[in-house]
């Protein structure tokens, strides 16, 4: 089993000076700035790192996906290898890219569920869009073979602080819906089933026990589906 977090304390733009340019020079074109988070985080958990004979499954995101993790790899672990990939990166910064990169290039993935949608609230929704679609044109590179689930970014809890970021949300759901149809890919709604319920909360992002139990089914159905072929 291996196990790979970093936690970066953004204090310098040094890092990204070197990268920007190779990998994403028409993403300089729309956004003159890097904007973080000020604390930047990464977790890569891979549970079978030797698997051989198991379809892989990685679920990418952030600590919404890092909520219903555990309960989708036990409940799939007799007919996948699940792995995660979270991270506070938002795909607009090319952060993302690179952590992306580096976890498609070792492992094989069949299956990749895909949400990003949180964080990076103040790029713009070219610049989303722009960066979301690089990571979808990443993938298909990578494994051109394997089924691609795009999940709608969660809503924040109505009547929160933080509840004028919904119509962020739709907005960007609005950009994965049209990438999903554009790139073949399989929608997974986790915001209808989050929706209107401010009691599935524990703070204006993150969900109770209940609310993640329903994630992980839903996750684990679509997943499964694909992996059964029963999705087409």
């Amino acid at each position: 089993m291996i196990r790979i977090c970093c936690l970066l304390t953004i204090t310098t733009t040094v890092f990204v000076s070197g990268c920007v340019s190779s990998l994403h020079k028409s993403t300089d074109d729309l956004r003159p700035n890097i904007i973080r988070e000020n604390i930047e985080w990464c977790d890569i958990w891979i549970s079978s790192a030797n698997n051989q004979e198991k379809p892989g499954v990685l679920l990418v995101g952030d600590s919404i996906t890092k909520g219903y993790y555990n309960t989708v790899e036990k409940s799939l672990q007799q007919e996948a290898a699940c792995a995660r990939f979270a991270t506070s990166a938002c795909v607009a910064d090319p952060a993302f890219h690179i952590q992306l990169e580096a976890v498609l290039n070792h492992n094989h993935f069949t299956v990749i569920h895909f949400n990003n949608g949180l964080h990076g609230v103040d790029y713009t929704d070219d610049e989303y869009r722009l960066g979301y679609e690089q990571a979808l044109k990443t993938i298909q590179k990578k494994w051109p073979c394997a089924r691609i689930v795009l999940a709608l970014t969660t809503p924040l809890q109505s009547g929160s602080s933080r509840a004028n970021l919904n119509a962020l949300v739709d907005s960007r759901n609005a950009i994965v819906h049209q990438l999903a149809e554009k790139y073949d890919a399989q929608v997974n709604d986790l915001h209808t089933i989050s929706k209107d319920h401010p009691e599935y909360y524990r703070d204006p992002y993150h969900y109770k026990s209940e609310a993640i139990r329903l994630q992980s089914q839903q996750v684990v159905q679509v997943v499964r589906d694909l992996l059964a072929g029963r999705i087409t």
